[in-house]
């Protein structure tokens, strides 16, 4: 989620608000949590999934750390993303970089995207968003149709062996994300997984009581990134739900 609209959420949550004796972490606070926990965990030769790639940011970071025998596969649905998102890292000249313009979910097919401006282009996503709830003045400028796959299919189609790192930040689609890569997870071949939860989750129609049924189904482990902060913060709605980043993990 793009920080400009994060941080309007946030102000709305933050107004004297204590949720249950924590204070939520700051969208830049969430952000650099995050980051720091990707150049301590990334190593060479690891392979990389950059489940909405947007412009490539993260997609480069990653990139440099896997280095040459290592692999970014990253996806962008978006058709205005993708051809920034490719021209920037044809630009850097980065050869482990594997692009693809497809949307990833729990089901193979053709998934309606709404668009948003140019401004906005990170916000696009399969949810048709009442932005208004929270007071933005922001709505899809078009819908485009996308090419959707999982990742278990992916993964066969491609031969990839194991996923190091699965980072998902696809505007409210995330759980969806992880039920397409049920395999992988059950056979333990995600090794790590970095998704993010937000007022977009619900704006999908998904809630945390699913992401924690499932990943305990796959018999995995989930903590918020930022540390104190808990699973899920504001977990009950749309209005309440904080920005922050999770981290999963197999049970050992």
């Amino acid at each position: 989620m793009k920080i400009s609209l994060v941080s309007r959420l946030i102000r709305r949550l933050v107004r004297g608000l204590f949720f249950k004796g924590f204070f939520p972490a700051a969208p830049l606070e969430v952000e650099h949590v995050e980051w720091a926990f990707y150049i301590k965990y990334l190593r060479k030769d690891m392979i990389v999934f950059d489940v909405g790639a947007h412009l490539g940011e993260l997609t480069l970071l990653f990139s440099k750390f896997v280095g040459q025998q290592g692999q970014v596969h990253g996806f962008e649905a978006s058709g205005a993303a993708f051809k920034r998102l490719k021209a920037i890292c044809e630009l850097a000249g980065r050869k482990n970089i594997i692009l693809n313009h497809v949307a990833l979910s729990d089901k193979e097919g053709m998934v309606r995207l709404h668009v948003y401006d140019d401004e906005h282009l990170g916000w696009s996503s399969l949810a048709q968003r009442r932005l208004d709830r929270y007071g933005i003045d922001v709505n899809p400028v078009t819908a485009e149709e996308v090419l959707a796959t999982t990742v278990d299919v992916y993964c066969e189609k491609n031969g990839i062996p194991q996923i190091d790192l699965l980072k998902i930040d696809v505007e409210g689609l995330e759980y969806q994300v992880l039920l397409g890569a049920r395999r992988m997870l059950e056979s333990k071949k995600i090794r790590c997984c970095v998704f993010e939860f937000g007022a977009t989750t619900f704006d999908m129609g998904n809630n945390p009581d699913e992401f924690e049924a499932y990943l305990k189904e796959v018999d995995y482990r989930v903590w918020n990134a930022v540390k104190h902060n808990p699973v899920f913060p504001g977990r009950t709605s749309a209005e309440t739900a904080c920005f922050s980043m999770h981290v999963a993990v197999p049970k050992a």
